[in-house]
């Protein structure tokens, strides 16, 4: 009896591995757009040139000194110069450098935009952290604390706090460093805890129900471990991106006080410069539009990269 051999079946062909396209389609996806770019090139510039005028002046020689008059024909005046090669921005109200004012004041409007956000983001992520955490009486005690703060109407509160501030730093001489700068930067900051302390009480409140979270609590590890070991380190890319879209924010709020009268007046802020020069718009428009472009384009650079970072780290609570 003679076995009939069957062919075997021809063996499949391998497939193509498409790895490589996934892997460069996931880093084209990584790669910021091009509003992105411009945004941070914005910032860095603004920056550099805030840091060379008020502290290196010689290298950057285009920027006047702050209180340099422009003279036309030998004298001065009120904005007797437009935008040109002479004034980039035109000349101001006691003909002052519109362009150099406004770098100048970059200063004093980040500064009380930064500040602010690193005390609300200190103290509320402070508050976010240990309710999202220990839930319970602390839990109740904190979301008092921000029900409160958000019931005032953020500017009533501001400009409630700036004016007291300033009646006790006439009263008590111990408060003479608080600044009109420095009540601007404690007044937004304090504006600004109830919005942090409620993002960061959400991610906290995800976050403590995590395998990692679990795990450690399982072996031992101490609550402030826990918190500091385990919890921060993932609430880091939450709470910079809030900082950011915070940011943008509170540098427009700093603007609209000034708009109101409570501006630091030297060196002035661009809302201050906007304040100073609004009632002249119609014979000098280049006073009031150029420190509101400044202020725009600044604003719109933090806003752009705060939701970079959400979409990069996938924070959908990150808006204040």
């Amino acid at each position: 009896m003679t076995a009939t051999l069957t062919p075997a079946a021809p063996a499949p062909a391998p497939l193509v591995p498409e790895a490589p396209a996934i892997r460069k389609k996931s880093f084209l996806k990584r790669l910021p757009n091009a509003s992105v770019l411009i945004g941070t090139a914005w910032l860095v510039t603004l920056t550099v040139l805030t840091v060379l005028a008020s502290y290196f002046p010689s290298t950057v020689p285009f920027i006047r000194a702050y209180d340099t008059k422009m003279k036309v024909n030998g004298h001065t005046g009120s904005y007797k110069l437009g935008p040109g090669w002479t004034a980039w921005f035109g000349t101001g109200k006691s003909s002052e450098d519109i362009f150099a004012r406004c770098i100048y004041a970059a200063k004093a409007t980040l500064l009380i935009g930064v500040g602010a956000t690193l005390f609300g983001l200190i103290i509320g992520g402070f508050l976010g952290v240990v309710s999202g955490y220990f839930r319970g009486w602390t839990d109740r005690v904190s979301s008092i604390i921000t029900d409160c703060l958000l019931s005032i109407p953020p500017l009533l509160l501001a400009l409630i706090l700036v004016l007291r501030l300033d009646d006790l730093k006439n009263v008590y001489s111990w408060l003479g460093w608080c600044t009109r700068l420095w009540q601007i930067m404690l007044t937004l900051g304090l504006v600004a805890v109830a919005p942090f302390a409620r993002i960061v009480r959400a991610q906290t409140l995800t976050l403590r129900e995590r395998e990692f979270v679990t795990a450690a609590r399982s072996l031992g590890a101490s609550r402030s471990r826990i918190i500091f070991r385990e919890l921060l380190p993932n609430l880091v890319p939450a709470m910079v991106t809030v900082a950011f879209t915070g940011l943008g924010i509170l540098v427009g709020a700093e603007a609209g006080l000034a708009f109101l009268g409570l501006g630091v007046e030297r060196p002035q802020t661009w809302g201050k410069m906007i304040d100073v020069a609004r009632d002249n718009i119609d014979k000098a428009w280049w006073a009031t539009t150029m420190p509101c472009l400044m202020l725009f384009l600044t604003v719109l650079s933090f806003n752009l990269l705060g939701d970079e970072l959400a979409r990069r780290f996938d924070i959908r609570e990150a808006a204040v």
